[in-house]
């Protein structure tokens, strides 16, 4: 993985916490709150994983326009 493409998320490509962290520069609390807001992942060890397809999906599932807020 290139470590420079930051922001860039892969369908094809599992993350883990910290990889998701860092690429898109979120906080642990946004973390928590994604997790709370049902996005799947898989333990292994002691690390969350996520794929890309999810986390694509949930963010797709989860995003709001600035006219659907009005409404």
């Amino acid at each position: 993985m290139n470590k420079n493409s930051s922001g860039i998320i892969h369908a094809a490509e599992a993350y883990s916490k910290a990889m998701v962290m860092q690429r898109l520069g979120i906080s642990q609390r946004f973390w928590d709150k994604m997790l709370d807001d049902g996005l799947p992942y898989v333990t292994v060890g002691h690390t969350r994983w996520i794929t890309g397809q999810s986390l694509l999906e949930f963010f797709e599932s989860h995003s709001q326009t600035k006219s659907s807020e009005a409404e």
